[in-house]
């Protein structure tokens, strides 16, 4: 039996996740993630590149869109009126994430009284770099 991570395989490791930008969206610092491999609980170019490592096993790898959080969808970006938000307690910030009875959204742009939001995954259409090490490999 292989020690290194095969699919179905329950693995815990840490990782550090940064857009092309340089900005970090995870730390080493945050606590170790358990997954199964081949379950989707990673995105597809992450799971693919921790498949065939070993417990001890670090490993640096750039994910491409498309094989991370997919390609950001025009059609999923909207424009709504800053007004929108004067009827409730929310004052509208980049970033921000809102539930809707659409899903969850998040804001992009502010800009002369207009509110874009997004429900693309803010990741979507970014180029990830991973630093991955593995800590523990359970076989299935």
């Amino acid at each position: 039996m292989s020690d290194q991570a095969e699919r179905g395989d329950t693995v815990t490791l840490n990782y550090e996740g940064r857009i092309e930008d340089g900005s970090t969206f995870h730390t080493f610092d945050e606590a170790p993630l358990t997954v199964e491999l081949g379950s989707g609980s990673l995105v597809k170019g992450l799971d693919e590149q921790i498949l065939g490592m070993s417990e001890g096993e670090e490993k640096e790898f750039r994910v491409m869109p498309e094989n991370g959080y997919g390609i950001e969808k025009p059609e999923l970006i909207h424009t709504v009126g800053s007004d929108m938000f004067a009827k409730t307690d929310i004052t509208p910030d980049v970033g921000m994430v809102l539930k809707t009875p659409h899903g969850n959204c998040h804001i992009t742009r502010i800009e002369g009284g207009k509110v874009e939001i997004s429900y693309n995954h803010p990741l979507a259409g970014r180029t990830l770099d991973y630093k991955v090490k593995v800590l523990k490999v359970v076989k299935k």
